[in-house]
């Protein structure tokens, strides 16, 4: 089994996770979720801005593992990902992640590194203006931060790989529905 990937990137507060989650729904059992979060550096050193850990930088991510892993699944071989929970984040746990027929991919980096693009069926961006994203953020909604580091990595790192993408959608004009049904008419999966 060959899956159909589909990767949604876009930056905090965007959308990413509750339309990949509204795409599992919509998809059932044949799809799973794969969040480009568990392959942060936890536990490792992260760059500073003005003494701030940049979360937000590409080298915050575990790239190499997050690659193999790709592969791996795409090919229909299960791998092993160490999954925190959003809401407690120090509590990682080692799960088997196995392959589905459509596997949705989400990330704020996602689109950074052309390897990983490449193995993406098909590619979606969801925007939306820099005050809705902070105002929908749930974590790490602290002002310095978001003023030093969250604003302006996205800037710099985020918003130029919406050139790459097969499909924009505004996730302040489109409701959550509408943003499912435009990827279904955008995916050329096997029904």
């Amino acid at each position: 089994m060959t899956p159909f990937i589909i990767g949604i990137a876009g930056g905090s507060g965007s959308g990413k996770t509750t339309l990949a989650i509204a795409l599992k729904e919509e998809f059932g059992r044949k799809a799973s979720v794969l969040s480009l979060d568990n392959y942060q550096k936890f536990g490792q050193k992260l760059r500073l801005v003005d003494g701030i850990k940049n979360w937000d930088h590409p080298s915050s991510v575990n790239w190499s593992k997050f690659e193999a892993n790709l592969k791996k699944l795409k090919v229909g071989k299960s791998v092993i990902i160490t999954h925190r929970d959003q809401k407690n984040l120090k509590s990682p746990k080692k799960i088997v992640f196995r392959p589905s027929r459509i596997l949705i991919v989400e990330g704020y980096l996602l689109f950074h590194l052309k390897s990983i693009r490449q193995l993406l069926d098909l590619l979606v961006f969801v925007s939306a203006k820099d005050k809705t994203r902070v105002e929908r953020r749930t974590k790490f909604k602290n002002a310095r931060y978001i003023e030093k580091v969250l604003l302006p990595m996205h800037k710099k790192y985020i918003e130029p790989t919406r050139k790459y993408s097969d499909l924009v959608l505004d996730t302040e004009k489109l409701s959550v529905v509408r943003c499912v049904k435009s990827i279904k008419n955008n995916a050329f999966y096997e029904r």
